[in-house]
C-alpha cells in the first residue's frame, strides 16, 4: 500500500507539530498511471507539508491535503487532452495525546469503535468527489477521544457484507477481526485497521499475517531517516509474487514496554492492520481430520482480549504458560460442541457405508466364496480406499440435495419477494415511491437469479428495468464494436463525419481514420497520414484535439488538428498533411488544450493562460490576428473542454461543473458569465438524489443537427446525458442496454463522438463501439 504512512514528529517539525503523530492513507482512482515511487512521493509530500506548517492542527491538515490536490490537479490538466485523470481519496489522522483529528476528502469512510460509542464518519456532500478536480479541495473534519482498546477503520469502498461484522467489531481480537473482514467478501479490499494499546506513543508499521498479540516478542528498531524528512516506519519485505504464501498485511506491533510511572498522562500505541489481504480458499485452514486443531483455533479466535497486551514474560514463564491451555469462552465451547457433533455424525455415516461396501464389493467378483476369508481381515489398501471414498460419497450426496432442494428454495424465496414488491409498485403513483419499489423488485430478482435463471425471472427483471428507465429518463442503446480486434491504443478524442471516424492516439498525438464501407462496416485506413512531424518550414508536435472539417470549404481537408503550440495540421485521405501555424496572440501561447469551430470561426482554448482566442476564418484559413473572447471575467485554469454556439461559450471544468459566457459586441455593456451554470433535473423520481454530483463528466459536445442539444459524457457509468442548450435542463440519458445485447466491457469511457446521421461512438480500452440514437 504505497499510499499508507505512519509518522512520528521529525526533529525539524514546525512549532505546534512536535507532539503530533500522523497517519496518511491515500487512494488514487481513475485511469492515469502512477509508479510506486510517484504514488509514495505524493503521500510523503503531504506528510512533509503537515510537519512544516505552524498553527492549529486542522490548518496543518488542510495545507497537507491541499498540497495533494494541487499536485493531482496539475497532472490532470496536463493529461486531460489524452483522456487521463486521477482522483485522490484521502484520510489523514493527527494524534495528539488522547485526541485524534480526522480529515477526509472524497468518498472515504472512517469508523470509530470505542467501548461506549461507535461512529461512522462519512459526509460525501462535504468531502466531495476527491482531490485533483478543482482549485478548491472539499474537506471534512472530525474529532474523537481514544482509549485503550479503541479501534479505527479507514476504507474508501466499504463492502456491503461488512455491515454484520461492524455491528460488533470489538468482540474478538484484532487479528480475528481482520480475518472476518477479509472472509465475508470476495471484493478487492484496500483498508486500514487500527487499535490502541498501552505504550509510549509509538506508531510502528510492520509487516506480517500474524496477530500482534501472538508476536509480542518481535521488536523492530525504526530506521534512520534524514533530518529533513519525517520518520516513516517502513513495512517488512513481502514474499515474491510466485510464493506459496498469501500476501502479508502491514501491521503495527504493540509496544514492548509501557509508559513510565513518572509520566503524568498515559500515552497510547496505535496498532495498524492494513490492506486486509485475503487468504486463498483453504490455504491456511486446518484439515478436516484435525479436530483438536479446529477446536483450538475456535477457542483462540474468540478468547483473544481487546485489552492491551501484558509485558513479555520470562522464557521460563512462557514455556510454562504454553503447556497450560487457555479456558475457551462459552461461545467457543458451543461452536466446538456443534462441530464435534457434526463430525461424529459424519463418522457414523462413514462407518455404516464402509461396512456395506465391504459386504457388497466382493459379490461383484466371479468367485465370491473364494474371497470370503478375506472379508474378515481386510487389507490396509482396502481400508484406505474405503476411508477415502466414504467421505467423498457423503459430500456428493449433500451437494446433490442442496442443489436440488436448497437452491430451489432460496430462488423461490427471492422471487416471491420480488413479486410482492411488484404488486406494490404497480399500485403506487408517487414517482419516488415507484422508483424505490421497482429497485426492490430488481434487487430481489437479481438475488434469485444467482441461484437459477428462469423465464419468470427474466420477465421480472426486464419489467423492473423498463419502469426504472422510464422514471429516470434513461434511453438504452445497444453498442457493437466496429473493429474486428482491439486497436491497442488509448483514444483521447474522436470526431465523426458521414463516412469517416477519426481517432486521436493519446500517447503519440497521431490521428487515425476509419472509413465506412458498404460491405464490411468500418475499416481502418492504414494509408491515412495525420501525425506529428516536420512539414515544409513548420514542425507540428503531438496533436491535442481534432475536428472533422465541413465539406463546403475550399480547403482540401477532411480533418483539422492542433498541437499545444497553436500549429494547425490539415489532413485528407491520400494527401500529405499541410501545416499552418496560427498567428500568435498578444500574450503568446501558454498551452493549447482544446479548440472548436463554429460559423467558420476558430475558438482556441489556452487553459493555463485562462484565455480563449477567436480567429475569424476565410474559406477555412485563419490568417488574421485573434481577438480575446472575454472582457473582465476570465475562466479558471481547470477547464478541460469547451463548445461554442454563436456568441455562447460553454466550458467543462475538471470537477464536473459547467460555466457559460456570452460574447458581448457592445464595449460599454458588461460581459455575462455564469460560473457555475446550474444543471436542471426535471425528473421527480430523483428526489433526494443528486444525479450530477455522482457523475464524472469528462467531455462535452453538440448533438447532430437539427438537434442542438448539449451532450455530456459520464465516463464512469458509460452514460451520455442530453441537455437543452440554453437552460441546461436534462432531457434524457443514453445508457448501455441491459438485455444482453450490449457488448461493452465494464470500464470507463475514454472518448465520445456523434455523426451527422445520429450514430453515437464511444471508445473503451482501445476499441470503438457504435449505437444509433433515436
Amino acid at each position: 500500500m504505497p499510499g499508507l504512512l505512519t509518522l512520528t514528529p521529525p526533529r525539524t517539525a514546525a512549532r505546534g507539530r512536535d507532539q503530533d503523530r500522523l497517519v496518511v492513507y491515500l487512494l488514487l482512482t481513475g485511469n492515469s498511471v502512477f509508479t510506486t515511487n510517484e504514488y509514495m512521493q505524493v503521500a510523503e509530500t503531504a506528510a512533509k507539508t503537515f510537519y512544516a506548517t505552524t498553527g492549529s492542527q486542522t490548518n496543518a491538515l488542510k495545507v497537507a491535503a491541499e498540497s495533494i490536490n494541487q499536485t493531482l490537479l496539475a497532472r490532470n490538466l496536463e493529461t486531460s487532452s489524452r483522456g487521463q485523470y486521477a482522483l485522490g481519496w484521502l484520510a489523514l489522522g493527527a494524534l495528539r495525546d488522547l485526541q485524534i483529528t480526522f480529515l477526509l476528502s472524497g468518498p472515504m469512510h472512517a469508523f470509530y469503535f470505542g467501548k461506549n460509542e461507535a461512529r461512522h464518519i462519512f459526509e460525501q456532500n462535504v468531502s466531495g468527489k476527491g482531490l485533483g478536480m478543482s482549485q478548491r479541495a472539499s474537506l471534512h473534519y472530525a474529532q474523537t477521544q481514544l482509549q485503550i482498546g479503541d479501534r479505527l477503520i479507514f476504507c474508501g469502498k466499504v463492502p456491503t457484507t461488512w455491515q454484520a461484522v461492524l455491528k460488533d467489531p470489538t468482540a474478538s481480537s484484532l487479528e480475528a477481526l481482520r480475518r472476518r473482514l477479509s472472509a465475508v467478501t470476495t471484493e478487492d479490499l484496500n483498508a486500514v485497521l487500527m487499535q490502541t494499546s498501552n505504550g509510549a506513543g509509538g506508531m510502528n508499521l510492520l509487516s506480517g499475517m500474524t496477530s500482534p498479540e501472538t508476536k509480542a516478542e518481535e521488536k523492530h528498531a525504526p530506521p534512520t531517516f534524514p533530518p529533513s524528512l519525517p520518520r516513516r516506519e517502513e513495512p517488512m519485505p513481502t514474499p515474491p509474487a510466485d510464493s506459496a504464501l498469501p500476501p502479508p498485511a502491514h501491521t503495527v506491533q504493540p509496544s514492548a514496554y509501557s509508559a513510565s510511572p513518572e509520566s503524568e498522562e498515559p500515552k497510547r500505541n496505535t496498532d495498524v492492520l492494513a490492506s486486509l489481504p485475503r487468504n486463498p480458499a483453504g490455504k491456511n485452514s486446518p484439515s478436516a481430520s484435525s479436530l483438536d486443531a479446529v477446536l483450538d483455533s475456535l477457542a483462540q479466535a474468540d478468547s483473544k482480549s481487546t485489552e492491551a497486551p501484558e509485558p513479555e514474560p520470562a522464557p521460563e514463564k512462557k514455556e510454562a504458560e504454553a503447556l497450560t491451555p487457555r479456558e475457551p469462552s462459552p461461545r467457543a465451547r458451543h461452536a466446538a460442541k456443534r462441530l464435534a457433533g457434526w463430525i461424529q455424525v459424519s463418522r457414523k455415516w462413514s462407518a455404516a457405508l464402509g461396512a456395506r461396501l465391504r459386504n457388497f464389493l466382493p459379490r461383484l467378483l466371479p468367485n465370491a466364496e473364494a474371497h470370503q476369508p478375506e472379508l474378515s481381515n481386510p487389507s490396509d489398501f482396502s481400508m484406505l480406499a474405503i476411508a477415502l471414498v466414504a467421505p467423498l460419497v457423503v459430500v456428493v450426496m449433500v451437494m446433490v440435495v442442496y442443489f436440488k432442494y436448497g437452491r430451489s428454495q432460496q430462488y423461490d424465496t427471492y422471487i416471491y419477494e420480488a413479486k410482492q414488491k411488484r404488486e406494490q409498485a404497480v399500485l403506487l403513483t408517487d414517482p419516488v415511491e415507484q422508483r424505490k419499489s421497482w429497485e426492490a423488485v430488481l434487487t430481489n430478482t437479481l438475488q434469485a437469479e444467482e441461484h437459477s435463471v428462469t423465464d419468470e425471472s427474466l420477465k421480472l427483471r426486464q419489467e423492473a428495468n423498463g419502469h426504472l428507465d422510464t422514471l429516470l429518463g434513461i434511453t438504452r442503446l445497444s453498442y457493437n464494436p466496429i473493429f474486428a480486434s482491439n486497436l491497442g491504443i488509448d483514444i483521447s478524442r474522436m470526431a465523426a463525419s458521414e463516412s469517416d471516424l477519426f481517432m486521436l492516439n493519446a500517447e503519440s498525438g497521431e490521428a487515425l481514420r476509419a472509413q465506412l464501407t458498404n460491405s464490411a462496416g468500418f475499416q481502418l485506413d492504414t494509408s491515412f497520414n495525420c501525425k506529428p512531424g516536420a512539414y515544409g518550414d513548420y514542425t507540428v508536435g503531438p496533436l491535442v484535439d481534432i475536428i472533422a472539417m465541413p465539406t463546403l470549404t475550399t480547403i482540401n481537408a477532411t480533418l483539422l488538428g492542433i498541437d499545444a503550440s497553436g500549429n494547425l495540421l490539415y489532413c485528407a485521405p491520400g494527401e500529405l498533411p499541410r501545416a499552418i501555424p496560427l498567428p500568435v496572440p498578444d500574450t503568446n501561447w501558454g498551452r493549447v488544450t482544446a479548440f472548436s469551430l463554429d460559423g467558420g470561426n476558430l475558438y482556441v482554448m489556452d487553459a493555463p493562460s485562462r484565455a480563449v482566442w477567436v480567429y475569424v476564418g476565410k474559406d477555412g484559413n485563419f490568417i488574421d490576428r485573434p481577438y480575446f473572447f472575454f472582457n473582465e471575467q476570465t475562466p479558471t485554469q481547470d477547464v478541460i473542454d469547451m463548445i461554442v454556439s454563436g456568441d455562447e461559450l460553454y466550458m467543462l471544468h475538471a470537477d464536473g461543473h459547467i460555466s457559460n459566457c456570452s460574447y458581448n459586441r457592445i464595449e460599454t455593456s458588461p460581459q455575462k458569465c455564469k460560473d457555475p451554470f446550474p444543471l436542471i433535473n426535471p425528473f421527480p423520481a430523483y428526489q433526494g438524489q443528486d444525479l450530477f454530483a455522482s457523475a464524472h463528466f469528462t467531455q462535452m459536445l453538440f448533438a447532430a443537427p437539427p438537434d442542438q442539444s448539449i451532450l455530456l459524457l459520464d465516463a464512469d457509468t458509460q452514460g451520455v446525458m442530453r441537455f437543452t442548450p440554453r437552460s441546461l435542463e436534462l432531457q434524457n440519458q443514453y445508457r448501455p442496454a441491459t438485455d444482453g445485447s450490449n457488448l461493452l466491457p465494464a470500464a470507463p469511457v475514454d472518448a465520445v463522438a456523434v455523426s451527422p446521421s445520429h450514430y453515437l461512438f464511444i471508445s473503451v480500452r482501445g476499441q470503438v463501439y457504435v449505437a444509433q440514437t433515436p
